[in-house]
């Protein structure tokens, strides 16, 4: 079956060679070029999802309303609990996971007798893992109950672990002296004299690292502020002092639902169970970029490249069908009398028509292969031209990468098929249902 399709290919092309081949190069050019585009597109598409957490969004909930100079207007003193963690998710809809955030002091750290300065430290919980869907290399995350007993335990990035100890394995269970910048005073009895003597308690505290965590990408880092240490966010409170740590923020993962719904729900929840008016912010992005949101730039910037590639290869595709439609034109002349003797034979118009299309049709199949297999070879380069893009982002390039073949492209040999017999059966049933005297003058 197989050898006498190509058999057949063969004759039709062989009738014209030059200038079938010619309609055949420029199909598949037009081919080519949409499913390149095509190729593209699945994979923008991959690191969209990826990127920015798929379906789901990552948002931060304050307790605080956004001012016209775009900083956050907090309520004091706080209005939030540390209760509305698991609330949240029961109360409001499309809210999947909820963490706190709090940005922790970390002037300096000490390594080794070395001193580091850190990019930043966030105070949070046992559910910012899920929330922020970083993925454990080394160790364990932070526990409740090292949030409970108020445990000095640091989780780092692997970035952090191999600059302090040389890798992820190497840095778990190793302790990392802090200098929170606290500087607390006591009053204590000196010299047994009964006068009050103040006492200033030193800034410095020994954490240990209980698990490092897969980098994100730098688009990631930057736009939800996922810092390189994470603590629990009472880790700053004495063991014995009965004093809870207030929250004012909160990271949660929503999915099904827009960010303006969650706000609206959960201040309307806060309301109702408060019984005053609670303020409420909700934002895409990162804890210090309230109302900021580069996220959407970032999902416009990638659906107008993949909007443009896609819309490139239709178009030099509906360029290239013109062109095998001025063929069978060109054919058909040549034809006229040929067809007009097998209508005298009693041929129909209709077997006519299907006879001459299926000839463009030929020509288009044998372009959108070429054109298929051209933009599977040309797959590593095209990714080549796009990482500067996206390293500009600041998105990771690696999945562009990760599939050889999309399954996608084939779309575009059949759009090329498709195209051709929409575009060739007119001009092909008017060839056909010409007049028979006329095509034997011919």
């Amino acid at each position: 079956m197989v050898k006498r399709t190509f058999w057949k290919w063969y004759r039709i092309i062989m009738t014209h060679p030059v200038r079938n081949l010619l309609l055949i190069l420029t199909t598949a050019i037009g081919t080519g070029a949409l499913a390149l585009s095509m190729q593209t597109t699945a994979r923008l598409d991959r690191l969209v999802l990826q990127t920015t957490g798929g379906t789901d969004r990552r948002v931060v909930i304050a307790n605080a309303e956004i001012g016209s100079d775009g900083e956050l207007d907090w309520t004091m003193p706080f209005q939030f609990d540390a209760s509305y963690r698991e609330s949240f998710p029961e109360d409001v809809r499309g809210v999947t996971a909820v963490s706190v955030v709090n940005n922790m002091p970390m002037d300096q750290i000490q390594v080794n007798n070395q001193y580091w300065k850190p990019s930043g430290v966030i105070g949070t919980d046992q559910y910012y893992d899920e929330v922020m869907g970083l993925k454990l290399v080394a160790g364990t995350f932070i526990s409740a109950d090292d949030v409970t007993d108020r445990n000095k335990v640091l989780v780092i990035s692997e970035r952090a672990a191999k600059t302090l100890f040389g890798s992820a394995e190497a840095a778990t269970g190793q302790t990392v002296a802090v200098d929170n910048g606290f500087r607390m005073f006591t009053r204590e009895i000196a010299g047994g004299s009964g006068a009050n003597a103040a006492r200033r308690t030193s800034p410095w505290s020994n954490y240990t690292v209980v698990g490092v965590y897969a980098d994100p990408t730098r688009f990631e880092a930057e736009n939800y502020g996922i810092e390189d240490y994470l603590m629990p966010y009472t880790s700053l409170l004495p063991s014995g002092m009965d004093f809870s740590m207030p929250v004012r923020m909160f990271a949660a993962r929503i999915t099904k639902t827009t960010v303006a719904n969650v706000e609206s729900a959960i201040r309307a929840n806060l309301d109702e169970k408060t019984g005053d008016q609670v303020k409420v912010s909700v934002w895409e992005g990162s804890p210090d970029s309230p109302g900021v949101s580069t996220i959407d730039k970032a999902r416009e910037s990638l659906s107008d490249l993949s909007l443009v590639t896609s819309g490139l290869g239709v178009l030099i595709l509906i360029i290239a069908a013109f062109g095998i439609v001025s063929g069978l034109l060109v054919d058909a002349a040549d034809r006229a009398r040929e067809i007009a003797l097998k209508r005298a034979l009693g041929m129909t118009v209709y077997q006519g028509t299907v006879e001459l299309s299926g000839r463009s049709m030929v020509l288009a199949g044998a372009g959108g292969l070429i054109g298929l297999l051209l933009a599977t070879a040309l797959s590593i380069p095209m990714r080549e031209i796009l990482v500067p893009y996206l390293d500009a982002l600041g998105i990771s390039s690696t999945d562009l990468s990760s599939r050889f073949f999309e399954i996608r492209t084939v779309l575009a040999p059949v759009a090329a098929l498709a195209l051709a017999f929409l575009f060739s059966l007119l001009p092909a049933a008017r060839a056909a249902g010409a007049s028979i005297v006329e095509g034997l003058k011919e």
